[in-house]
């Protein structure tokens, strides 16, 4: 599934069915005047969306988020990539992509959507405690992932790669078996049992233990 959007009437309205309810109508300000197009893409294992500039007459910017998160997931992600393109507007690429330039820019934009009127409690609370140092992503910061994980629509049983211990078997949602090997900057370098190419997991990423 690839579904784009461009930021024009109808924007807005089709993002609501992937949003908390209320929320829509909180992005025009930080949308509106800039030419972006929004993918909806099928889940992807090493991210939950990203931000990049576009060198084209038709957009500036491109934001692409996972299909498959749930409407607080999938809110959060946006918001965290729309401030990498205020950040990219306003520093270019002059600045660090998580640095304290960002921070700020993603800690404003935040703000209006960490209202009770929007969101559960145990996702406010948390939303609230991230916003005061957030990290790189909402599933960097573990408080925040574990009050965003339970809304997620099944509850799978499935484990966090983080707690896996070195050296073990998983099986990814592809069906593939891997074994953990060690961490590499923020991943972990994983091993296709069957073909030995090396994949890259977050952490944070949710693996079927191999019985």
């Amino acid at each position: 599934m690839d579904e784009r959007f461009k930021n024009d009437i109808t924007f807005y309205t089709a993002l609501d069915r992937f949003l908390p309810p209320g929320t829509a109508a909180l992005l025009p300000p930080l949308l509106d005047g800039h030419s972006v197009l929004l993918k909806v893409k099928a889940a992807r294992s090493s991210k939950f969306g990203d931000y990049r500039p576009l060198r084209n007459a038709k957009h500036l910017h491109q934001i692409t988020i996972n299909n498959d998160l749930n409407p607080y997931a999938f809110m959060v992600t946006l918001l965290h990539e729309i401030a990498h393109m205020h950040a990219f507007e306003q520093f270019n690429n002059k600045v660090k992509p998580h640095g304290q330039e960002w921070k700020g820019i993603y800690s404003d934009i935040l703000s209006p959507f960490i209202s009770k009127d929007y969101l559960p409690a145990d996702v406010y609370n948390s939303l609230l405690n991230h916003i005061n140092g957030p990290t790189a992503s909402s599933c960097s910061d573990p408080h925040l992932y574990q009050a965003l994980k339970k809304y997620n629509p099944e509850n799978n049983g499935l484990l966090l790669l983080e707690s896996l211990p070195m050296g073990s078997h998983f099986i990814w949602r592809t069906g593939q078996v891997f074994e953990k090997a060690e961490r590499v900057r923020k991943r972990y370098k994983c091993i296709d049992v069957k073909t030995k190419r090396v994949w890259f997991f977050h952490p944070m990423a949710e693996i079927e233990v191999l019985g």
